[in-house]
């Protein structure tokens, strides 16, 4: 009888085993079947993870940084790019206001450089359309067919840009009862080289009540009536200060304005840095004055 009762013993000791190893060896089997995908999972999370921050990492180079050096768009070769205008009072950049030079300087291989080249990428810049009309494209860069496909990461930024750049101005000034008045603009710095690739232009814009205008720019006058104050006029290029014999050396150029008018009146007036040839119908508020803008950035492994 002791006998019999250690071998039952014995038996329920063991089936107990064996009806814990059946979920054990099923969870077991369920993990073997199932291990591709969990790798595959894991390995697609380590991607997005690399892609996010490579995009995010890009786009806050291109938006918070002016670039390595500041001024690359000069000599085109930069080794970082970045658009953000400098603050040149503090040497800093300006976050969230983009230099339309930079931008319109920016190369695929420049934002290649910033994303990587394990990754695709497209980059695209639109005006925001505040039911104004539709919005403008001002640059897109890469592959617009966004890795036909692939898993693609995309990264937004809202900034204040323009299609051209203002180097000097003057807003919101007010003309007084029935005395002529003068104002000093700030002085805007000129290059034999910049004045090889861009002719610079005066804008006048919320006119309100002024009925002539001269702007003299390193004392040459160049004369504004009631029928074209408002319309934008190119500085001849030989008003500007420049020296071919060492072209890349930047003299600053004086600027004043005489204007008459009614009580009250006001004005904004900008002097703009515009490419050769840029048409004059061209240079109009809507294009000069910075507005929000989308920066949109796609991002995908290649």
């Amino acid at each position: 009888m002791s006998l019999l009762s250690d071998d039952t013993r014995g038996f329920a000791i063991s089936l107990d085993l064996l009806l814990a190893l059946i979920p054990i060896t099923l969870v077991i089997g369920f993990v073997a079947s199932d291990m591709d995908n969990l790798i595959f999972q894991m390995e697609d999370t380590v991607f997005r993870s690399s892609m996010d921050r490579a995009a995010e990492d890009a786009m806050g180079a291109l938006l918070e940084t002016s670039g390595t050096p500041s001024n690359w768009e000069v000599n085109g070769n930069p080794q970082i790019a970045g658009l953000a205008q400098l603050d040149t009072s503090t040497n800093t950049p300006d976050q969230g206001a983009v230099d339309p030079i930079k931008l319109a300087s920016l190369t695929t291989s420049q934002v290649q450089q910033l994303v990587g080249s394990q990754y695709g990428f497209y980059f695209n810049v639109s005006t925001v359309n505040n039911n104004t009309g539709t919005p403008t494209s001002l640059k897109t860069l890469g592959n617009s067919s966004l890795g036909s496909g692939k898993d693609v990461v995309r990264v937004q930024r809202i900034a204040e840009a323009s299609q051209f750049k203002v180097v000097s101005s003057l807003l919101g000034q007010i003309l007084y009862l029935g005395s002529p008045i003068s104002f000093s603009l700030p002085s805007f710095p000129t290059s034999f080289t910049s004045s090889q690739s861009y002719d610079y232009w005066i804008l006048i814009s919320n006119n309100a009540g002024f009925t002539s205008a001269t702007v003299n720019v390193n004392n040459n006058a160049i004369n504004f009536n009631s029928t074209n104050i408002t319309t934008a006029a190119m500085i001849n290029p030989n008003f500007l200060i420049t020296n071919s014999t060492n072209s890349g050396q930047y003299y600053n150029n004086t600027v004043t304005l005489n204007v008459t008018g009614s009580f009250p009146s006001s004005m904004d007036i900008r002097i703009v840095q515009a490419p050769k040839n840029t048409a004059p119908g061209a240079i109009t508020a809507s294009t000069v004055v910075p507005q929000p803008t989308n920066f949109v950035l796609y991002v995908w492994l290649k």
